[in-house]
């Protein structure tokens, strides 16, 4: 072959490369609308959806001898890469109607979403043990090359659910295996955002909250310690006392208060407190397993500077449980140009209907999302 021949074949090479780049980018751009109209509850006509079906099945699997179930949710086309979905604290857990719409939206994206049955999470229980049930269902996953193909797997998480499934993702044998993490709603510094909760004040990157504190947040989070109680009867007590409180923020305590111990009255005072700068001196006085379970959900308190996986931050302005602010942190915590951060409004917490330069916004978080697909 002559030179001149050559160089046309390589040209035509060169041109077909990116006409490939380019309508494999289009045809993405493309899904990502039809994922963003679901999202928003405008489902696009038959005719113009090229996105497969999704079917879910149950499984079981098993990782060193530790059992879980799960929904698995794929595509009946081929999978292109998979996901774990760590949903937020929710007493419906996978069953709830947001976590399967939005794994079936992605599953029909040519995502393998699997959804373990979290207890902890259900139970509405932030505890750090629940890193080890991420970790062991990203390994699973990155097992089998059906649903992580080349190893491309990732996490999609939200609110409180950031902090055990980023754990997760820290564990020694996964760091340099998950290639992508999407954190809608999510925490960073978790005694700022407990001080919120309790006091209704924040300040931080910008964000400056001064309102009513957060009477059904905090006392779910009480809710979920009241079981590191040593003495089961101020466990019963203050597990009593948590659901009074979450039926009526209002509802008079005091017979249950009588009834505490040392350790009980400990954390009633920290989940009443409503003056800021108090709180650090009353969480430092809290039972020492709850004390110690706030610095290990404590993202802030962690090294992520050498983490290797692409983060997507999506995150509302108008976030009444979590504010935008911590999206912030977190994304000047994380590598340079690891982090892509999308703040925009239209986004309460997860609950999703943004205007038309916001849903542009959005539409580019999915992009990036289904971007990883290929990387």
């Amino acid at each position: 072959m002559s030179t001149r021949a050559r160089r046309w074949a390589f040209a035509g090479l060169v041109a077909a490369a990116l006409l490939a780049i380019y309508m494999t980018s289009l045809r993405q751009g493309y899904e990502a609308l039809l994922a963003l109209l679901d999202l928003v509850n405008r489902t696009p006509p038959a005719a113009l959806d090229i996105r497969p079906a999704a079917r879910r099945s149950e499984i079981n699997f098993e990782v060193e001898t530790r059992r879980y179930s799960a929904d698995l949710y794929q595509p009946t086309d081929h999978v292109l890469a998979g996901i774990v979905f760590i949903p937020g604290a929710a007493p419906a857990g996978k069953e709830d109607p947001r976590v399967i719409n939005f794994a079936t939206i992605f599953a029909r994206c040519r995502f393998a979403v699997l959804v373990p049955d979290i207890i902890a999470l259900r139970e509405l229980k932030l505890l750090p043990e629940t890193a080890r049930d991420v970790a062991d269902a990203l390994t699973y996953l990155l097992s089998r090359q059906d649903l992580a193909p080349q190893g491309r797997g990732g996490v999609v998480t939200s609110s409180v659910g950031i902090g055990p499934a980023l754990l997760g993702v820290l564990e020694p044998s996964l760091s340099s295996q998950v290639r992508s993490f999407l954190s809608i709603g999510g925490y960073y510094d978790l005694p700022r955002l407990l001080t919120y909760f309790t006091t209704g004040h924040y300040q931080a990157h910008g964000v400056s909250l001064n309102d009513h504190p957060y009477e059904y947040g905090k006392w779910v989070y009480a809710l979920s310690n009241a079981s590191r109680l040593e003495d089961p009867r101020e466990r019963e007590v203050f597990s009593t006392l948590a659901r009074r409180k979450l039926e009526d923020p209002k509802a008079p305590v005091d017979d249950l208060l009588a009834a505490l111990g040392p350790a009980g009255r400990q954390i009633y005072a920290f989940i009443t407190n409503t003056d800021p700068s108090r709180s650090p001196v009353l969480m430092s006085k809290l039972p020492p397993r709850m004390y110690a379970h706030i610095s290990e959900l404590n993202l802030a308190a962690r090294d992520l500077s050498d983490l290797d996986t692409r983060f997507i931050l999506v995150h509302g302005f108008e976030d009444a449980t979590i504010p935008y602010g911590e999206s912030i942190a977190l994304a000047q915590a994380l590598p340079p140009h690891k982090a892509n951060l999308f703040l925009l409004h239209g986004l309460v917490h997860v609950d999703v209907d943004p205007g038309i330069m916001d849903g542009l916004k959005m539409w580019r978080a999915i992009y990036t999302l289904l971007s990883e697909r290929y990387l």
